[in-house]
């Protein structure tokens, strides 16, 4: 962390000082894989959760019911009250059916506190000459429930079924107008201006089952783009499946990164996630605000400090002034102004995939701080202009495939089909990074008595893509005993392996390109090759 380029404030700097702390560099994400976490196996906050998260591997409805579990949205997968999950579990094992269990943690909305008002935070990332296209893209907001009486969202804000049904909290208010508050001379003004948002109600102390729901909920009513301004400080497998399944269906998630810079600066989810587009705070210098977290999966910056607000009238009473607008500070507010961002260029450009969209923004942000990434501000601040102008970005095909679950029909009901079948050559451009992309994996079908050869050439970038061969029997990439070889030849270096069929009959493979963990970071496009060889 580079002090000098964060605003810190004497008081602050004293405090962290007194307590003798530095703040903490958090580690890099990579993809996860269910595990069995039963009450009295967690340590740490988690302990305390009343409800567990169960995943099963095939249809558990007849013992799910047995227990009092209750099905999530994302299939094959419950949650039960805490004293109940262990006898759950013990029955799913015994059916051979129990895939993973965990702790369905608290989250907390992701706002830090009202600041003094200057009007600003739109016009940093909204060009004047910028007219926003026809409000037909689908805002998602994934909070609170929203005031769909305030004359800033009234008429283009709906309500998706969720566990909350009435205005108790100001926050989702608050976020779909930094997205969508109308322009009509009242109030604020959103990002994209009148855009359709879609509240699915959550309590102020969202669990990860509520995340996951969700998500699910918003995925099926195909938004274009998810904002989700809360966070968990412990990864929740349950969600990561959710996400997978939602950006699979052309949904982006957009994410606050989190206010926790001076609290020791933990990583946050859904914010860290692969494919979910994490979101900084910058004040009005430009510069990183000082409690926005820094780490190595921050994406791109936004304001974040005196965002003007929409607020229910009646939760109206911290500004003096009840009158429907308020200022907040926090990545809860960066993080709508990109999704309204995202909402808007896919509106305006429908070719346009969710990843696409996402890369765009990292690519054409303003950079704010060291030259190219740094871990305050990712990128840098998004430009919408430039992203609405520039080359629209290769395709990172068959996204997400990140794990072996992701494409054998673990996750998405269907596997996905053989990129290879032995035939003819094959070539396919993709990328992996060290944070949004780790890793790739693909599923080929060898003939009977073949001989093959892959290979994995990087075309450009700053990292090195290494190569991997797992047999079909695995389930999980922790899994080195079923590996087949590995390529690690180093940066600018083709990877390449050869292998064998020697059975009679046809035979599956998964092809694996990552990002190795000790890379710091790293971002490599590469093209995989594919050949059958002479058999002897």
């Amino acid at each position: 962390m580079t002090i000098g380029r964060r605003r810190w404030t004497a008081a602050l700097v004293a405090a962290l000082l007194a307590a003798g702390a530095q703040p903490a560099a958090a580690s890099i994400p990579r993809v996860p894989e269910p595990t069995v976490r039963l009450p009295g196996d967690v340590h740490g906050a988690a302990a305390g959760s009343r409800t567990w998260i169960v995943g099963a591997t095939g249809d558990a409805a007849a013992i799910a019911r047995r227990h009092g579990a209750r099905a999530l949205k994302l299939e094959r997968t419950y949650v039960i009250a805490r004293a109940k999950a262990r006898a759950f579990a013990a029955d799913l094992r015994r059916a051979g059916l129990l895939r993973y269990a965990e702790p369905d943690v608290v989250g907390k909305t992701q706002s830090a506190f009202d600041a003094t008002p200057f009007a600003w935070a739109r016009g940093a990332v909204v060009a004047p000459n910028l007219v926003p296209p026809p409000p037909t893209a689908r805002i998602g907001v994934l909070d609170t429930y929203a005031d769909d009486t305030h004359p800033d969202l009234a008429g283009h804000l709906v309500h998706l079924p969720g566990p909350a049904t009435t205005v108790t909290h100001p926050h989702g208010t608050m976020v779909s107008s930094a997205a969508g508050g109308a322009f009509n001379a009242f109030g604020v003004t959103g990002v994209y201006p009148g855009a359709q948002i879609v509240n699915y109600g959550v309590t102020e102390d969202l669990r990860c089952s509520d995340s996951v729901n969700g998500i699910k909920a918003l995925a099926a009513e195909s938004v274009g783009v998810i904002n989700a301004s809360y966070g968990f400080t412990e990864p929740c497998y349950a969600e990561y499946e959710a996400l997978a399944v939602a950006y699979g269906t052309g949904t982006m998630v957009v994410a606050a990164a989190g206010n926790e810079f001076q609290q020791g600066n933990p990583v946050n989810y859904p914010a860290a996630w692969p494919h979910v587009l994490s979101v900084a705070s910058i004040g009005q210098d430009g510069q990183s605000s000082f409690f926005s977290s820094a780490n190595a999966t921050i994406d791109v910056a936004a304001p974040g400090e005196d965002v003007p607000l929409a607020i229910p009238p009646a939760l109206d009473t911290t500004d003096g002034a009840q009158d429907g607008v308020t200022l907040g500070s926090g990545t809860s507010f960066a993080a709508p102004i990109v999704a309204g961002a995202v909402a808007w260029i896919r509106a305006a450009r429908p070719e346009v995939t969710n990843g696409q969209a996402a890369d765009l923004l990292r690519r054409t942000a303003t950079d704010n701080g060291p030259p190219g990434w740094d871990r305050d501000n990712g990128y840098g601040i998004i430009n919408l202009q430039k992203a609405l102008t520039a080359q629209v970005p290769r395709i990172d095909p068959l996204e997400p495939n990140d794990s072996i679950a992701e494409i054998d029909g673990t996750v998405f009901s269907e596997p996905d089909d053989p990129i290879w079948r032995g035939g003819a050559r094959k070539l396919l451009s993709a990328s992996v990074d060290s944070v949004e992309d780790p890793i790739d994996v693909y599923r080929v079908r060898v003939p009977a008595r073949t001989r093959w050869k892959v290979l994995v050439h990087p075309r450009f970038g700053t990292g090195d893509p290494d190569l991997e061969v797992y047999d079909s029997r695995a389930k999980e990439l922790s899994q080195g005993r079923y590996s087949l070889g590995r390529s690690v030849r180093g940066e600018g270096r083709t990877d390449s392996l050869r292998l064998v069929n020697r059975r009679r009959t046809a035979r599956s493979y998964y092809v694996i390109v990552y990002v190795p963990d000790e890379a710091r970071f790293s971002d490599a496009s590469y093209r995989l090759e594919l050949l059958r060889q002479r058999f002897r």
